[in-house]
């Protein structure tokens, strides 16, 4: 994926306050975890697809500082990180994962539940 200046600045800012530095992310490409069901998986290709389209950086299971991955992470959107859900209801991921976050970037995230019929606007 290639960006103009000012928004790899941005994306690299970003990864440089949140990410770790031993795992560099592949920018606008997709990585799926086996763990993960195939409608999950499915789902974060759908979400990764329309970020593309729109022109935003993102990187799939990107390792942060706190060593938690979300499913995408997308620096200069609306809310840099989305997290699909499949499996779990959002007091789940709440209850059970959020505090795992960096605290710079609590309650900075899209929750997507992929049991629900996509449609772009949910992530925007």
């Amino acid at each position: 994926m290639k960006l103009d200046a000012k928004t790899q600045q941005k994306v690299n800012d970003w990864w440089r306050e949140h990410g770790d530095k031993m795992y560099k992310p592949l920018w606008g490409a997709i990585r799926l975890s086996s763990a993960n069901t195939r409608e999950h998986n499915l789902r974060v290709c759908e979400i990764c697809c329309t970020l593309l389209e729109y022109g935003i950086p993102f990187a799939t299971e990107a390792r942060l500082s706190t060593g938690v991955r979300p499913d995408i992470v997308a620096p200069t959107h609306v809310l840099p990180i989305i997290e699909v859900l499949w499996s779990e209801s959002k007091q789940d991921f709440l209850d059970k994962k959020s505090d795992k976050y960096p605290h710079s970037l609590q309650k900075k995230w899209i929750l997507h539940d992929a049991k629900d019929e996509y449609v772009e606007k949910m992530i925007f």
